[in-house]
């Protein structure tokens, strides 16, 4: 007898007095579900069947089955039995108290690939949790592949889903039909929801639990805002439905009855839309625990507020995928997570460990080490006592005469729970509360366990003129605040221009008026710490205002820059232009790519090859609406993937990416990555979806064919040398495919993490180390027969010749080209005025080079009287650095020119281009004289380029410190 039950049987939603059985088959057919107790007595379960999606294991779609068993008894062993057609399952439940006075239970979440079953069984056998709650991200890939649930979950701790019920919420991994099949909908039959089971609240013992689906707004708006595309109305009122509902929820007579409210979502409280919606409900219905995961990390944090601090705590959960066991706790020297002082230790875990009873939340995080045993990595303990933060040790000193005064004292937690640090001082008897601890750039909130001590400090500023008493405690200082500095400024940024504006930078920052009327004041700005430009401004009494500066630069460059009494931040100005080796496009459509770096290229048996081995080295084919395809797509890669990301690296190593980035964000059209782990993910993007999936592992050291098809309606395909590794279904006619038609195709690059929206792009990059054997584009999606046809003959076009619009030609790189400035007069020249008649002496050259022994670089220097005719030449062969050249053998001339040519050398030891970084021309005219540049971008762009000359990426091998990406770092 084949065997129909894929999955399960699996238990959702425990009760005292009933439980739901789920269970997945091959084929639809009557089923039975029987529960005995030890006396024999037997509960028939209701049942009902639905059929899922189709995928790629079963075609016509499988078959979802649950059963509600209703009328148990509280607090009993049950042996249950599934039964159809002579197959049968079997288990055993126990139904919950009635109205415990302390329950158990465990979280998890992002599990993904699971690699910790093992050891998570054993952690399960010690604890025999009542419930399982698991926060999201179940599948590596995604919820439209059904494997994934199957090979990852399922099939991994079979025998613990089958006795120990759980709880599931949405993770942005799981936003698809496999998830709603196996856990929404069979949620949805009983538990309090608005939305079928996405969302929903459940009651046991001393706890008021709201699990939230946080998709719609950490997954599709997050997508929508990345995407710069605006939020579509239904997802608005989506949102807007489940923040109503969360809200009523947690004011029901339920909830208001329980002594905990515990609240739990995929996204974290560092997630910016979370944040926005979730933290000030949470904080208004007195959540006291609000529970997370998404980032793969650990993160404790307290409320900001001070009125709420630690009675409402937010814990991010680690991965549940690999061992992992770290803490870290904040010790007021540096902020954990730059942009969230109330983040007050972060780590590694892998689970959590929830007892709760009337008057105590206990919270356990635990890690798995290597060898499968645990560790403790952090309890929070909570109480409905009032915090009782004791301080000793008050000092109070001031600072200067702007009213800075200086606090230090002894904190004790003399409480029943970890509480937050707070400081009540009067200043005139009026009271202002402090609660962030250490320098200005770094102040942090400060937490403390009970009976923990530490020392806190810091810096309070008195505003008003006059005479002050401050009060802390019983500690007094008497002061008298002078009247202040002027100007005080905050939030100063710095953004390069680009295209036309490449030689021109954007400088602002916020200043406030200090004083009680009305000022005229100048505000310098610095570059490379000297004044280069003043503004001169009016402010009203306490007038705040942003000032901004545009400032245009001669040359190209790094540059210091800063207002007033700032710190400087560094900005670079376009400069240089080099080759930049032009990769040959055999498709016959132009799309001539880029050979960025210093790779290697060579030909080992009678096949050529790129070698992409520095961070630098990649393909980019530059975008061009030409690249459109509105209906599908196929790349191809052959690789050979020399190793995987180290720890220290960015993973998502990208074979092939078009988009801002590589992830989180409806940010790409196209995606083939290969994972830290050696696992394969692929993607495109439609609307504000990213549809991603995982399938397939990397072949390490070896040669392959990778290949990702896309068609609307056929769906997406993974291939390896050929062999299928994944599909996922087709999307609507009326879906569109995210083009990203102005980003460039990357091989071996791309960006990777949220975009950022000051800086348009992702902090962070990634890369692929490996060989390239050949690239190829098609604006249609391939069937599995011509992909294997042109892997199995790929140095033949192969079919579907009208849709290949990128085939790489590694035998044809280009790699000489030209530059040719515009014929420049030395000064403003206008022919009405007689003295303009005057002709110019050109008396020096300075050039400015990178040159690789194995480049060239000749300049030809012309000069003429009406740009057309050629007066007199000097032909220079540069050198490496400065070069120093006389010009004095030219006959005067009103106009001057320089041609450049240029030739990189790329082969078997590298690619060696050569840079020209700058051109400055010294002109006279009788006692007068003047310096001509091209330095910057636009003033190269006046001339005209031919070949391979160009000009090379001005960040992509950039981070940005003081930019926090939640993620990443």
């Amino acid at each position: 007898m084949n065997k129909n039950i894929i999955n399960g049987p699996y238990l959702l939603d425990p009760h005292d007095t009933q439980i739901t059985v789920a269970w997945e088959t091959v084929a639809s057919e009557p089923f039975k579900v029987t529960a005995r107790a030890a006396d024999g007595t037997e509960f028939l379960g209701d049942v009902c069947c639905r059929q899922e999606e189709p995928c790629r294991e079963y075609p016509k779609g499988a078959f979802l089955y649950t059963a509600v068993i209703r009328d148990l008894v509280p607090d009993t062993e049950y042996a249950y039995m599934v039964s159809g057609n002579g197959e049968v399952a079997a288990a055993s439940f126990r139904t919950l108290r009635r109205e415990p006075q302390s329950i158990h239970l465990l979280t998890l979440s992002d599990s993904h690939l699971f690699h910790n079953n093992e050891a998570f069984k054993k952690a399960v056998a010690e604890e025999k949790p009542e419930i399982i709650l698991h926060g999201g991200d179940i599948s590596f890939g995604t919820g439209y592949q059904h494997d994934q649930y199957k090979d990852n979950w399922f099939h991994k701790i079979s025998e613990i889903l089958a006795r120990t019920p759980v709880y599931y919420i949405h993770g942005n991994h799981d936003d698809g039909p496999f998830y709603d099949a196996f856990f929404a909908a069979p949620q949805g039959r009983t538990v309090h929801t608005p939305d079928g089971g996405n969302t929903f609240s459940f009651d046991y013992g001393p706890a008021h639990f709201t699990l939230i689906d946080s998709n719609p707004w950490g997954l599709f708006e997050m997508n929508a805002v990345n995407s710069e595309v605006p939020l579509d109305p239904e997802t608005r009122r989506h949102i807007d439905d489940i923040l109503r509902w969360v809200e009523e929820d947690l004011t029901s007579p339920a909830a208001r009855r329980a002594k905990w409210r515990i609240l739990m979502m995929h996204h974290p409280y560092t997630d910016s839309f979370n944040n926005r919606y979730i933290v000030p409900i949470a904080e208004r219905c007195k959540a006291q625990l609000v529970l997370g995961g998404h980032l793969h990390y650990y993160v404790k944090a307290v409320s900001v507020d001070p009125k709420v601090g630690a009675r409402t705590v937010y814990v991010c959960e680690g991965s549940a995928q690999d061992p992992e066991a770290e803490y870290t706790k904040n010790t007021g020297e540096k902020r954990l997570l730059s942009e969230f002082p109330e983040v007050v230790a972060t780590g590694r875990s892998n689970y959590g460990i929830l007892d709760v009873t009337e008057k105590t939340l206990t919270y356990r995080l635990y890690g798995f080490l290597e060898n499968g045993s645990k560790k403790l990595v952090d309890t929070i303990c909570l109480t409905h006592d009032e915090p009782d933060i004791r301080l000793t040790d008050i000092e109070l000193r001031r600072l200067d005469n702007n009213g800075n005064v200086e606090i230090r004292a002894l904190a004790e937690n003399r409480g029943t729970a970890m509480a937050e640090v707070s400081i009540s001082l009067f200043d005139n008897k009026m009271e202002h509360t402090i609660n962030l601890f250490g320098n200005e750039e770094n102040s942090q909130v400060v937490t403390l366990e009970p009976g923990e001590k530490r020392k806190v400090e810091s810096v309070y500023q008195a505003m008003q003129p006059g005479e002050h008493l401050l009060c802390v405690g019983d500690t007094e200082l008497r002061l008298v605040v002078f009247e202040p500095t002027q100007l005080s400024f905050a939030h100063m940024r710095v953004q390069p221009g680009r295209g036309e504006s490449a030689d021109c930078m954007v400088a602002g920052i916020e200043a406030t008026n200090n004083l009680d009327h009305e000022i005229f004041v100048s505000v310098p700005l610095y570059i490379n710490q000297r004044i280069a430009e003043t503004k001169s401004l009016f402010f009203r009494a306490h007038e705040k205002r942003y000032i901004e500066f545009h400032y245009k630069f001669q040359q190209g460059g790094e540059y210091q820059v800063s207002i007033a009494d700032q710190l400087p931040k560094e900005v670079s100005i376009e400069g240089g232009i080099r080759i930049i080796p032009r990769i040959l496009d055999k498709s016959g459509r132009g799309h001539t790519a880029l050979l960025h770096g210093s790779p290697k290229v060579r030909e080992i048996d009678g096949h050529m090859e790129v070698a992409l081995e520095q961070y630098g080295d990649y393909i980019e084919i530059p975008a061009s609406r030409d690249l459109e395809a509105p209906q599908g797509f196929t790349g191809m890669v052959w690789a050979n993937i020399e190793r995987l990301a180290r720890a220290s690296e960015m993973g998502h190593n990208p074979l092939m990416v078009r988009g801002k980035s590589v992830g989180w964000g409806a940010t790409y059209c196209l995606r083939m990555v290969v994972e830290r782990t050696g696992g394969l993910k692929w993607g495109i993007c439609h609307d504000i979806t990213e549809y991603s999936w995982q399938g397939g592992e990397a072949k390490v050291g070896s040669w392959a064919q990778y290949t990702m098809t896309f068609d609307k309606k056929a769906g997406g395909d993974s291939y390896c040398d050929g062999q299928q590794l994944a599909h996922v279904a087709g999307v609507s006619a009326e879906s569109e495919i995210r083009q990203w038609a102005d980003q460039p195709i990357f091989v071996g690059y791309s960006y990777i993490g949220h975009v950022i929206p000051d800086i348009g792009r992702p902090k962070y990059f990634t890369h692929l180390p490996g060989r390239i054997g050949q690239v190829r584009f098609y604006e249609q999606g391939l069937t599995a027969e011509e992909n294997r046809e042109i892997c199995e003959n790929p140095e033949a076009e192969g079919p579907k010749r009208e849709a290949l619009a990128v085939w790489l030609d590694f035998r044809n790189i280009l790699k000489v080209g030209t530059h040719t400035t515009e014929w420049r007069h030395p000064a403003i020249y206008n022919t009405s005025f007689k003295t303009q008649k005057k002709y110019w002496r050109f008396t020096q050259l300075k050039a400015r080079t990178n040159l690789p022994l194995q480049a060239g670089l000749k300049a030809t220097v012309e000069v003429s009287d009406d740009m057309a005719t050629v007066k007199g030449s000097r032909q220079i062969v540069l050198k490496n650095g400065t070069n120093y050249v006389d010009l004095s053998g030219l006959p005067e001339a009103q106009f001057l020119r320089i041609v450049t040519e240029f030739s990189a050398e790329v082969g078997p030891d590298g690619t060696f281009v050569p840079e020209l970084l700058s051109y400055q021309v010294v002109a006279s005219n009788g006692r007068d004289f003047t310096d001509m540049f091209w330095s910057t971008r636009p003033d190269w762009e006046r001339g005209r380029f031919t070949g391979a000359v160009g000009f090379p990426p001005v960040d992509r091998l950039r981070d940005y410190p003081e930019y926090t990406d939640v993620i990443h770092g």
